[in-house]
Order: structure tokens, then sequence, then C-alpha cells
């Protein structure tokens, strides 16, 4: 059984956590870039699993480009803080461990930096 795992690397309300999300693959459509999810986020990108073994799925939450309204006034800016910890959590996000993040940060985003042994 495999299972699509949300990720919210980057949440202005707590920049130094990184949130997931695991559901079920056969309870939810597959995950595809710009799928609206969450009633006002979407999906940035879909990656497979870099752990041959596992079929799990990670989906990159786009918790900022999300919820355009439309507004093209000049000068005229409306924030609306969509990504906070109690809307994450409302939402069936909870905090990766360090273990987790390490792992997506380095194998599934990439960001890590390799060092020469």
């Amino acid at each position: 059984m495999s299972s699509i795992i949300y990720v919210v690397p980057w949440a202005i309300c707590d920049t130094d956590n990184m949130y997931l999300k695991k559901v079920n693959s056969e309870a939810v459509p597959a995950p595809v870039k710009g799928m609206a999810i969450d009633d006002d986020w979407s999906i940035r990108n879909v990656i497979a699993n870099p752990d041959k073994r596992s079929k799990d799925i990670f989906a990159i939450v786009d918790v900022y480009n999300s919820g355009d309204n439309g507004s093209g006034d000049k000068g005229m800016t409306i924030f609306s803080l969509n990504n906070s910890v109690e809307k994450l959590e409302e939402k069936g996000y909870v905090k990766a461990t360090d273990a987790e993040r390490e792992f997506i940060n380095n194998r599934v985003l990439k960001l890590g930096r390799k060092t020469v042994k």
C-alpha cells in the first residue's frame, strides 16, 4: 500500500520546520502539478520517492501562490495568512521529525550539499 505525502517545506508561519500530511493513495486522487488541494493551496511539484523500495509519492504543496484574488489594482495588496500553524494542524499536517526533514531536503528536494571525502 502506497501513500501520498503532502509536504509543506516552507510555511511563513514557521520557517524552521517542515509540515507533512500522509494519506493512503487510494483515498485521494493522484496528485498532479498545479492541482488544487486543501481548498486554497495547490501542488507545486510531484516527486516519486527516491527510495525505490517505497511506492510513496511526495506532493510539494504551494501555500504562497494559491488563492489569487484577481485584484490587479496598483498599490493594493491583500494579504491572507493561509498557512498558519493552526491551519496546517487543522488540515492534518504535522511537524516533520528531524530525520524526515533531512531525508526530504536531501533526497526529495535535493537541497542538501554533497561533501567530498
